[in-house]
């Protein structure tokens, strides 16, 4: 098969980025809000659900990628 040279950066993948990146930023400003409090349970809770939304985003870019070739 044959690579094309189409950028992976579609306005697709641009618009899951943006979303990911507000969604981590804002849970790990609840994070530390949650840490300043004292609570261990949701800070662990926390830094579990952005490492959810980093790997559902690779997933998709992988997923775009791979629909590429």
């Amino acid at each position: 098969m044959e690579k094309t040279q189409e950028s992976l950066f579609t306005s697709k993948v641009i618009a899951v980025l943006i979303a990911g990146f507000t969604i981590c930023a804002f849970l790990f400003y609840e994070m530390m809000k949650f840490a300043d409090a004292g609570n261990l349970i949701l800070v662990i809770l926390t830094s579990i659900a952005i490492s959810i939304v980093a790997v559902v985003i690779l997933k998709y870019i992988k997923h775009q990628q791979i629909k590429r070739i």
